[in-house]
């Protein structure tokens, strides 16, 4: 029972979800309110979930001066972050020999730069207020280390593109890195890899229907299926556990 207390209990911990609006961070919203934590969510759209200890700031994660003052805000009041969710992101899909400039900046600015922008005002306050522990989850994707099947796609799904691939690989990357600068201060950085998670409203049927017949395990993901990995990486028994990129495909990427 000491170990199940030791996974599963969040209570007084307090958690930093960026891109909370999205399919991915509603979920881990709801997952770490169930858990008994105390959730921050940002993003740059109104959130209006109403539930309790859940908090959401409305800003944008690229800008340095913005997520300072949110970070410094909330352990202003909390006296302390135990858990950072880097869940914003982006992606572009057109045309590869249409790509702009524009979009590739996108990109990287919001699946990249970001995570920078975190994880070193994270780290400065970290010291400041000489906190004695911290947990990063990144969320990367398969798409950062395995290339598109581009079989699966027909005319007008939404093609994965190049340049988001890019950037989550530098994800899986700045992981690695992080999590070996920071092991001295005690801050576990790591990662996780979702494959294709189902969303009827953008996916075409066919597209399901080819995706599927990629992997073993029969089906797309879910985004409850992040949930073991997430809780495990977050939780104080992964404390010796850190630079990993969990990959939670379903077996794609074995296949």
């Amino acid at each position: 029972m000491k170990i199940l207390e030791k996974i599963f209990n969040f209570k007084n911990k307090i958690v930093f979800i960026s891109g909370c609006n999205g399919q991915i961070g509603k979920s881990l919203v709801d997952l770490y309110l169930q858990l008994g934590a105390k959730v921050y969510g940002v993003d740059n759209k109104k959130n209006k979930l109403n539930k309790k200890n859940f908090l959401f700031i409305e800003g944008d994660i690229c800008d340095h001066d913005q997520i300072k003052k949110i970070l410094i805000k909330i352990i202003k009041k909390e006296k302390k972050i135990d858990i950072v969710i880097n869940n914003a992101a982006t992606a572009i899909f057109g045309k590869f020999v249409n790509r702009t400039d524009e979009e590739i900046e996108k990109v990287f600015r919001t699946n990249v730069s970001s995570i920078i922008n975190v994880i070193k005002n994270y780290t400065i306050l970290f010291n400041q207020k000489k906190l004695k522990s911290g947990k990063v989850i990144n969320i990367g994707s398969i798409y950062g280390f395995l290339s598109p099947d581009f079989n699966i796609y027909s005319k007008g799904d939404r093609l994965s593109s190049e340049i988001y691939g890019a950037s989550k690989s530098s994800v899986i990357q700045l992981t690695k890195y992080f999590a070996v600068l920071l092991a001295n201060k005690n801050i576990n950085v790591n990662c996780i890899s979702p494959g294709g998670i189902l969303n009827k409203k953008l996916q075409s049927k066919k597209f399901i229907k080819n995706y599927i017949k990629r992997v073993p395990k029969n089906r797309m993901g879910k985004v409850d299926d992040l949930h073991s990995a997430i809780i495990y990486l977050s939780s104080d028994f992964s404390d010796y556990t850190t630079g990993q990129n969990i990959i939670v495909d379903g077996g794609l990427s074995l296949s």
